[in-house]
């Protein structure tokens, strides 16, 4: 089960691969403050809810009951989603998502291994989105985004 700061995350990446795209970075990390910050905001307690979902399932029933609402969410959130001018999307400029089913809970079998495996992914997610919503918050150039980025693990460290 993939979770909602993964597509958050692809882009912040898209940012830090920016400077030889002859993309303005500037105007691309004002982008992402619009909006991704919002969707990161919103997905934040979405997380969080599906987590104490899971912890508290005790049958395979129960935890695809909790997937389906990050998958729920998931879905809003791909088919609002605008991707950042010149970061690509569909061809003919449509929202990702727009035209996608609806999602269909995932084929999985509970066990206190798979819920805690699971936990402790929403955990990571929820830690990676909410260093991501900081760093967007508190960067005013693209290059001090790239630089809490990297001290918060969310990037790679660049060779000096």
């Amino acid at each position: 089960m993939k979770i909602a700061a993964t597509l958050l995350l692809v882009p912040v990446v898209a940012l830090a691969q920016a400077p030889g795209s002859g993309m303005d970075r500037s105007k691309m990390l004002e982008q992402m403050k619009q909006s991704m910050l919002p969707m990161i905001e919103q997905s934040l307690p979405e997380m969080d809810k599906t987590r104490q979902c899971v912890q508290a399932s005790g049958n395979t029933a129960e935890l695809k009951k909790c997937a389906e609402i990050m998958q729920e969410f998931q879905q809003r959130m791909m088919t609002a989603m605008t991707p950042p001018p010149g970061a690509g999307g569909p061809p003919g400029g449509g929202h990702p998502g727009a035209d996608a089913p609806p999602p269909q809970a995932p084929d999985v079998e509970w066990s206190e291994k798979k819920r805690d495996e699971i936990v402790q992914g929403l955990k990571m997610s929820i830690k990676q989105a909410s260093a991501m919503a900081a760093c967007l918050k508190s960067s005013a150039t693209p290059e001090q985004m790239d630089s809490c980025m990297q001290q918060s693990g969310l990037s790679p460290k660049r060779p000096q």
